[in-house]
């Protein structure tokens, strides 16, 4: 009989959850790394333990260091299971509330650090708000050093872990991704701490007040640009990685404090992205890499023009190295006896739109995309030899002229006439007309002010936040539009608003585009007002009506014959052709053409619900119908268009989008959304 061969006993394994044991891994990955840690201590500034001596703080950091190293060692030793794992239980209970205090601990000096972050966000706000720069890149190094040693306090192992464990977890996971997310942020804002400084209008190297006239550090300008795009990508994945951050279940604190950061973030990440395309060419603008050359147009909106009013007065500023100079002011008159305006380099569309208006500089900007007008001008400058090289155009209004008088203050023109910020949109538009009987005498005192406005500018005498505030409506307006002959630079430029291009993507689009037709300044009374009404939509077509209201407010009596003149009849007349009745005092000719989708069809056009034959066209891709209608004073007239217009996969819900022409009564729109649409039928 053999001898028995005793089997060595299983060993019994307790199950265990699999979050705990991934909360386990992550401690005994870590525990070596963390064992080298230093604690974090305890610091005065704080707040967490005042007025405690330097004894009791040292034995309650060393209490602390021993019970995070009890943590340690347990997830090195411990096992799950076995005969050991009754003896360890009781072990465990002690390390676990040792754990527990030092999970607290770094909960309130993590507070500490948040509360701090708050103080210093509120101000860093008050500062860009008076563009006090120099502290404000001050504010954002200390928002840096409090979220880095917040993103430290929660990114411990022993904080890791217990953010595994259910329901007490949430907070713990929460305020690690929150940290993590402002730390990630603030360090991407770092180069911004030493750009921002630079770039204070209040001050200049060494710390001395700036002087008239200091030039923008276009180096600094360079930094701010190489920046942004960095900060954004922080700025939208740190939105992202909140988003998954269920708020539902986090105690109030946590909760709000996590709301707030959300909430920051969605408010920086419009201006940001927006901001990108024009730091990016800022830089050259302002004359980094060399001298360039500017004119900028005065479109006085009283007789509009598709990118907004009639050229009256030009500017020619130069930029060098950050330092911008007037150059010169004059009237349009002085382009008017120079060579006709090439046009070639704008499309077969458009000429074949407008014929020879285009070739003159009072018809060069009668399509509302305004790189056409920008091409037209810089072809027509070089035109003249004598007039060197021009590297951008910019078209300005009476409100951006508001704005700019916003930051220098009001100016006394030649005559003692003295605009201001708050009259300089009604004198331009309405006062200039009224004062001033003949158009030579108009001319120069819209010469005048366009030359004393720029020169304060080039002078550096501004108050930069009031102008800031005062300009931020009027680029929204796209009153204030710019364009650059380099096609990297206009390439950015074309995705801001003051790009001033049409869109070329499919969809419901519309715009209401009015030339003054009659020679004269009634614009200024002219109110319009359109609805889009995408209606039915089936096999992919939607078949919808753009109306367009167009109002005179001029009254019947009292307005200067220079601004009711009907300059068209005039010029009928010297041919021979005579109208059966005389106008009424104060009517208006406008030539209205109606801009609908890219691709779009149009089916019929209506005056007053009659049907007319309209002229049609194309612009940018999109479809251009034109009528001319004669509105008396006090009286509406409503164009009709019908068309049919491809649908966009996704768009049902939506609402148009209408784009209004910067005129002197700004124009208003109503919109309707967009029905869902049946699928293209397949072929066969």
């Amino acid at each position: 009989m053999g001898r028995r061969v005793l089997e060595k006993p299983r060993r019994r394994r307790i199950a265990v959850p699999a979050p705990a044991r991934r909360a386990w891994g992550e401690l005994r990955r870590r525990a070596g790394a963390s064992r080298e840690r230093p604690a974090p201590g305890i610091r005065e500034r704080t707040g967490v333990w005042p007025a405690v001596s330097p004894r009791v703080q040292s034995g309650i950091q060393g209490g602390l260091k021993a019970g995070r190293d009890g943590c340690v060692a347990l997830a090195r030793r411990l096992p799950f299971g076995g005969r050991r794992a009754l003896a360890g239980l009781g072990l465990a209970v002690v390390l676990v509330g040792a754990c527990g205090l030092w999970i607290a601990a770094q909960a309130r000096q993590a507070r500490a650090e948040a509360a701090a972050m708050q103080v210093d966000g509120a101000q860093l706000r008050r500062q860009l708000a008076a563009y006090d720069l120099t502290g404000a890149g001050a504010t954002l190094a200390r928002l840096r050093e409090h979220s880095a040693r917040a993103h430290e306090l929660t990114d411990d192992p022993v904080w890791a872990v217990a953010a595994q464990v259910p329901v007490l977890g949430r907070d713990l996971r929460a305020a690690r991704e929150t940290s993590a997310v402002l730390a990630d942020v603030t360090q991407a804002a770092r180069p911004l701490e030493s750009a921002l400084p630079r770039l204070d209008p209040h001050r200049r190297a060494g710390g001395a007040a700036a002087a008239p006239g200091a030039t923008v550090d276009v180096v600094a300008l360079a930094d701010l640009a190489h920046a942004l795009p960095g900060l954004s990508l922080a700025v939208d994945a740190g939105a992202a990685r909140l988003s998954t951050v269920d708020p539902d279940g986090l105690r109030p604190q946590v909760a709000g404090g996590v709301a707030e950061v959300r909430s920051l973030l969605d408010a920086v990440r419009g201006p940001l992205a927006g901001a990108e395309p024009l730091t990016r060419t800022l830089p050259a603008m302002l004359g980094a890499s060399g001298p360039r050359t500017w004119v900028v147009l005065l479109q006085q909106s009283a007789e509009a023009r598709g990118t907004g009013g009639l050229v009256g007065a030009y500017a020619v500023l130069r930029s060098d190295g950050g330092r911008l100079n007037l150059v010169q002011a004059r009237s349009r008159s002085a382009l008017d006896r120079g060579p006709a305006v090439p046009d070639a380099g704008v499309p077969e569309d458009l000429r074949e739109l407008w014929g020879r208006d285009l070739r003159e500089w009072a018809g060069l900007n009668l399509s509302p995309n305004f790189p056409w007008t920008g091409r037209l001008v810089a072809d027509g400058w070089a035109a003249d030899g004598r007039r060197g090289r021009l590297d951008y155009v910019a078209g300005v209004d009476a409100h951006v002229v508001a704005a700019l008088l916003a930051g220098t203050g009001p100016v006394r023109l030649k005559d003692g006439t003295t605009v201001s910020e708050t009259n300089a949109v009604d004198f331009l538009s309405r006062g200039v007309y009224a004062r001033y009987a003949a158009p030579t005498a108009v001319d120069a005192v819209t010469t005048d002010l366009v030359g004393r406005v720029f020169a304060r500018v080039s002078s550096g005498q501004l108050n930069l936040p009031a102008l800031v505030r005062a300009m931020s409506r009027p680029v929204s307006e796209r009153r204030l539009l710019m364009w650059s002959a380099r096609a990297d630079e206009q390439q950015w430029l074309q995705r801001l608003p003051v790009g001033g291009a049409l869109p070329s993507v499919p969809g419901a689009w519309a715009m209401a585009v009015v030339n003054n037709g009659g020679g004269n300044k009634l614009d200024a009374y002219l109110k319009v007002h359109t609805t889009y009404q995408p209606g039915v939509c089936a096999e992919g077509q939607r078949v919808g009506r753009i109306l367009v209201d167009v109002r005179n407010t001029a009254p019947r009596a009292g307005l200067p014959q220079y601004v009711t003149v009907r300059s068209d009849l005039r010029d009928l007349a010297r041919r021979g052709v005579r109208r059966a009745s005389k106008p009424v005092v104060g009517s208006n000719r406008v030539i209205l053409d109606i801009y609908g989708p890219v691709a779009a069809q149009a089916a019929m056009v209506t005056v007053d619900g009659q049907p007319v034959v309209p002229v049609s066209g194309s612009d940018v891709g999109h479809v251009v119908s034109r009528v001319v209608v004669e509105v008396d004073p006090g009286r509406t007239r409503q164009v009709a268009l019908v068309l049919v217009a491809p649908a966009v996969p996704g768009d049902a819900g939506t609402r148009p989008q209408v784009q209004v022409q910067p005129m002197v009564q700004q124009p208003t729109v109503s919109t309707e959304p967009l029905t869902p649409c049946s699928a293209v039928p397949r072929n066969g």
